[in-house]
């Protein structure tokens, strides 16, 4: 009987820790170049596992101290949600229909017209906003 009810605790708890790191989502790193005078890279392709609204960009780290511009789009490249600069070490949040859980996304970085040197970029995003960026 004790084990019985030592195996059913591992379950739930088990069930409830998976549920939430499912529900939570995760963060895809990316380091990345981005071309000068207004060019633009995306990020990996991530699936929107939760019905959360939020989205979520961490730039660690922009060469030459640059503001970039990050948005998250479709894979269609329809946006989601529009620009918003960012720099070393911000997080920006960005609203998500939160009925689109099971759509993949990925976000677009940009340079200004006024760049003029491609910048590499670093760090991770998340359809899902999984937490804190850690800086």
């Amino acid at each position: 009987m004790r084990s019985l009810v030592t195996g059913l605790i591992v379950i739930v708890l088990s069930v409830t820790l998976v549920g939430k790191a499912i529900a939570a989502g995760s963060f895809s790193t990316y380091n990345m170049t981005i071309p000068k005078l207004g060019g633009s890279n995306t990020t990996s392709n991530v699936t929107k596992v939760s019905s959360s609204d939020k989205a979520v960009v961490c730039s660690d780290q922009i060469g030459g101290g640059y503001t970039l511009n990050a948005r998250i789009e479709l894979l269609n490249g329809s946006v989601a949600a529009g620009y918003q600069s960012i720099s070393n070490d911000q997080r920006r949040e960005y609203t998500l229909n939160p009925s689109t859980a099971g759509s993949s996304y990925h976000a677009r970085i940009a340079t200004t017209i006024f760049i003029p040197v491609d910048v590499q970029a670093t760090g991770w995003w998340s359809p899902d906003n999984p937490g804190s960026c850690g800086f």
